[in-house]
């Protein structure tokens, strides 16, 4: 409870200082820019909107950019729903939404190269930055009011970013900040790293994750959990698990990490998982244990992320016994399967096991 009532002021503290920062930039810098006149704050509006976007593209191409120039290859590259993967060297367009994320640059990792991980993590939030203060400095020698109100958004949004990707923090899911400074503290971790960044490639590549090597799901010796990025390989270790159908197995290592201090992004995966075997597993299944009321209204809105969708589907064909509902629910998996990236066999195997369980 103090850790987290900590990293609370902590992120209000960095808020606290953008906010001064971009005062300051205000008076001194802007000093031309009337924000309290109507068409100076519609243009305001209008290229913080695009100054969003654009640092959004800036901040995954510096992931690419600083990702290549450290040995890595690319996989995919995504912002909103609009997705480009590497398809065996040709480069494909999809759509696809992520829960959680406006943008997501993954890369193939050269293997052994701690120095490279680092750049790679820090990459976006550096290019952020660097284009902020690029605007800071065309900002003053330029004396045109709509350039300057685009420089100012751009100034504001990409420290923003930037800060908030770059000072560690947990904001639901670990920043990069954040794994850069367990990466610092426990160098092995960096194997954590590539084993994640290579089983988000082999499923780019459109294999099942039952179909990877069991070798990406393993832990080096005496690998603390707390650090997120050992946290990802074991949660992804459970659901191999599962789609091998060692249910008891996966199990066990579900409910350690039920209980043990995660990301909540982890978290949320763990009780999906562990709902999802209940399900498959229990003649009376019991999701209560893990169904809380926050995790009853997440799964309530979720209607893009695809194993909470599938948990969905099975509380209302086995627990709720709401054949309506759970067509509603399969409609939006349905649509999911329409743009998602990746190979869908095996969740459609889970879906007919699930309908098994009704007859």
């Amino acid at each position: 409870m103090i850790k987290k009532i900590t990293a609370t002021v902590f992120q209000v503290i960095i808020g606290i200082a953008i906010g001064l920062f971009l005062g300051i930039l205000m008076i001194f810098m802007f000093p031309e820019i009337n924000f309290f006149k109507l068409d100076n704050l519609f243009y305001l509006i209008i290229m913080f909107f695009i100054s969003f976007i654009l640092h959004i593209i800036i901040h995954e191409g510096g992931h690419c950019l600083f990702g290549y120039l450290n040995g890595f290859k690319f996989v995919s590259f995504r912002i909103g729903s609009y997705m480009w993967v590497n398809d065996n060297g040709t480069i494909r367009f999809k759509r696809y939404h992520m829960s959680q994320t406006g943008g997501q640059c993954l890369m193939d990792p050269p293997a052994s190269n701690f120095k490279a991980y680092v750049y790679y993590l820090l990459g976006g939030g550096i290019a952020n930055f660097a284009v902020s203060i690029v605007c800071i400095l065309l900002g003053f020698i330029n004396q045109d009011l709509l350039i300057d109100i685009f420089c100012f958004s751009n100034i504001a949004v990409g420290f923003l970013i930037g800060a908030t990707n770059l000072v560690p923090m947990d904001v639901g899911i670990p920043n990069d900040g954040l794994n850069v400074v367990y990466l610092l503290k426990d160098k092995k971790s960096a194997d954590s790293l590539y084993k994640q960044l290579r089983i988000s490639k082999e499923l780019a590549d459109g294999k099942r994750i039952d179909e990877i090597d069991i070798s990406y799901f393993t832990l080096y010796e005496k690998a603390k959990l707390r650090n997120p990025l050992n946290t990802c390989i074991a949660v992804n270790r459970c659901i191999y698990l599962t789609s091998l159908k060692q249910y008891e197995e996966a199990k066990k290592g579900l409910e350690y990490l039920y209980k043990t201090k995660i990301s909540k992004v982890y978290k949320t995966a763990v009780i999906n998982e562990l709902i999802l075997i209940e399900l498959l597993t229990s003649e009376e299944p019991d999701i209560w244990k893990y169904m809380n009321f926050e995790v009853k209204n997440r799964m309530a809105r979720e209607r893009s992320d695809l194993s909470s969708l599938v948990v969905q589907y099975g509380i209302e064909l086995l627990v709720n016994k709401d054949e309506r509902q759970a067509m509603i629910v399969l409609k939006y998996i349905e649509d999911v399967f329409k743009t998602y990236p990746y190979n869908i066999e095996l969740t459609k195997e889970t879906i007919q096991l699930l309908e098994e369980r009704v007859k």
